[in-house]
Order: C-alpha cells, then structure tokens, then sequence
C-alpha cells in the first residue's frame, strides 16, 4: 500500500510520500526494494501514485512520450482519468506554476475545496491526521525527540509539515501499508525537485515526563548521547529541476540509498553504497551517473554541546539544538529552516 499526502500553501505546493513496497504476504520489503511513488513529468508536473508501480510506470512513460513539452490541464486531467480507469490506481497530480493539486479516484477527478489531498491507505491517512493534530504520541514519544533541518524551503512552504508528520506514520509499526523512507518534493518559480533536509534525533528532555509537550519558547538545552548520538536521515536531491534522482543518507551508518529512473519515467531502480563519508556523497553520485548533476546536500547530524543544562542556567527563551555539519553545497549565504518536532 501507500500514503501520499499533497498540500498548497499559497504559491507553494508540497508533496510528502512513503516508499515502502510489499511482497507476497504483504511483507514489507526492505529499503532497497522501495520505490519513489512521485514522477517529474514534462511540463512542471509532479504525479504521484497508487496501487501499482508498473502500471503507474507505463503511464507515465506514455504521457512523456505524447507530451514532451506537456500539454493543457484539461488534457492532464482526462489523460490520468484514463489511466486510472484501466489500472485501478489513484493519482495525485501537482502542479508547479500555479500552484495547484488534483486527486484522480476511481476513474474520475475528485472535487474537493481542500488545500490538502492524499491518495493511497485509509489507516494511514487516518493516523497521518491524528499525528498532525497531536491527537496521537509519536512512536519515539517519551525516548528522543527529533529536528529537521530543511535547507532552501521559500517562505510559506508545507514541505516541513508534512515531512514531520509523514515520518512518524512511516516509523508507526502499528501502520503496515507505509514504510521505508519519506520522499518530500517541492515546487519552486521553475518547476519541482526534491526538498534537501536532515532529520536529527535528540534526547528525550531530562527530567520531562513522557506526555509533555515541547514548547520552542521553553527552555532547554539538547543533547545526543547513545544510540541517538550522531544519528540522522537526510535526502539529497539533484540540483537541476525535473529530474527523478533522489538519495537518501544514514549518517551514523555511512549508507547512501540512491533511486534513479529513465527521464520523466519513475525512479524505481536503488544502488546502495557503504561506507561512504559525507564529504564523498556528491562524487559517488556523480561517478555513478556518469554526469555532474550539481547534487543539493545538507549533511548534519546531532551532537551534544556539553552536559544537560538546567532551565534555570539559560538566559534567554527557546530551545537549543547542536549540530554539526558534515557536508553542505549550498552557498554561504542560504539560510534554512529548522521544523522541531516531538
């Protein structure tokens, strides 16, 4: 199964989706076996799925080669309405320039006045909400606490949002229809690609019961100490727009997932790499693709300033969070957004 959730936030359009696969059985696949459930499609268009990949593939493909300069939004419109009649899958299809959503279901598009759609597992989607809402603890509630650093999101976008509660249903053990990693796409003035952050565990604060609720006015300094220490997931995309490539790096374990697909055609190939420092990150990329695609990174993972510092020893209000940065291409002066979520 699947979760993808879309949301517009004014001009800005945000796409977070699972890529767990499951076997005979419905066991889960591991990583490697997943696949990116959005496809760049001519155009500035980004069209997720679900149900299955080979179909969605083959649509997609077919699009590209009818329409390689994209086409009207009636015509996209009638095109996945087809498709989902003949495969059986749901689509969500985002548009860069406006920004805009449209769910296709069962054959036909739905009519909804929501700034939000999602496509995929009811469950999910159902625990997705709950999360947001804070309705639902979150499965490390209690134990750590996690900060995403995005790093070159424009104002007003929902990528961190949804991010931040997409990861807690994919790290649901209870939810067996996501999994694997959180694909986060974004649109900017020229078209989509993927958002570049890291995601950060942080000790559980000392002294805090395991119901509270963080607060970014309190204040409270974190640490990273055992198996946090060091520890984060981050995505790298490439730096051209419309390109469907996308790696994702374990810091701690120096593994690079890396998913890769023809032009316009979904990504559903993965080379795993190890032991690969941060620093190596672009070359690796670059040798295997045998081209420079001026890959967008942002490695950083948590570490601990010094032992825990009493609220009473910090002066001014707010949490503080120490990272340290293992590798970063983007220019001095782009600036990030840290989301801090529990």
């Amino acid at each position: 199964m699947t979760l993808v959730v879309g949301r517009v936030a004014g001009s800005r359009v945000a796409i977070a989706a699972d890529t767990l696969l499951t076997g005979p059985g419905g066991q889960p696949l591991p990583f490697q076996n997943g696949v990116i459930k959005s496809c760049m499609l001519p155009g500035d268009l980004r069209v997720s799925f679900s149900n299955s990949p080979v179909t969605a593939g083959r649509a997609f493909k077919e699009f590209a080669e009818t329409y390689p300069r994209g086409t009207a939004f009636t015509v996209v419109v009638r095109f996945f309405e087809a498709s989902s009649k003949a495969t059986g899958n749901d689509y969500l299809i985002a548009f860069a320039n406006p920004a805009r959503i449209i769910k296709i279901a069962d054959g036909k598009r739905a009519d909804s006045r929501s700034k939000t759609q999602w496509i995929g597992d009811h469950a999910a989607y159902t625990r997705f909400r709950s999360y947001e809402t804070r309705n639902q603890s979150r499965s490390e509630h209690g134990r750590a606490i996690n900060g995403v650093l995005f790093a070159d999101e424009l104002p007003n976008s929902p990528a961190s949002d949804l991010f931040s509660t997409m990861r807690s249903v994919v790290a649901d053990r209870s939810i067996t229809s996501a999994g694997g990693f959180v694909s986060v796409i974004t649109n900017f003035d020229n078209g989509f690609r993927f958002s570049v952050y890291s995601d950060m565990l942080y000790d559980w604060p000392s002294g805090k019961p395991a119901d509270y609720n963080l607060a970014l006015s309190d204040a409270i300094a974190f640490t990273s100490t055992n198996e946090n220490a060091s520890f984060a997931v981050a995505q790298v995309s490439p730096g051209f727009m419309g390109l469907n490539h996308v790696a994702f790096y374990f810091t701690s374990a120096k593994k690079l997932f890396f998913f890769y697909g023809l032009p316009y055609c979904l990504a559903d190939q993965c080379q795993v790499f190890r032991d690969v420092p941060a620093t190596a990150i672009y070359e690796t990329l670059n040798s295997f693709v045998r081209a420079d695609l001026k890959w967008l990174l942002l490695i950083t993972s948590p570490r601990s300033s010094g032992p825990y510092v009493p609220a009473a020893n910090i002066k001014t209000p707010g949490v503080q969070f120490s990272f340290f940065t293992e590798a970063n291409t983007f220019p001095p002066s782009t600036s990030g957004a840290v989301a801090d979520r529990e």
